[in-house]
């Protein structure tokens, strides 16, 4: 979970990420993915709802 995708994958592609899935767009949040090394996919989400904020 990320509070600005489009930042997180500005950065991640200045170091060579490669982005595996387009943004989708959904009323709740924001997905995507990147390629890990291992060649596994690790999912991005930016919400568009409130969450709880840790103290």
């Amino acid at each position: 979970m990320c509070d600005d995708l489009d930042a997180v994958l500005t950065t991640l592609a200045a170091a060579g990420v490669e982005t595996t899935r387009p943004v989708t767009e959904a009323r709740w949040g924001r997905l995507t993915a990147v390629r890990m090394p291992s060649g596994a996919e690790l999912p991005l989400y930016q919400p568009l709802h409130p969450v709880a904020h840790s103290l």
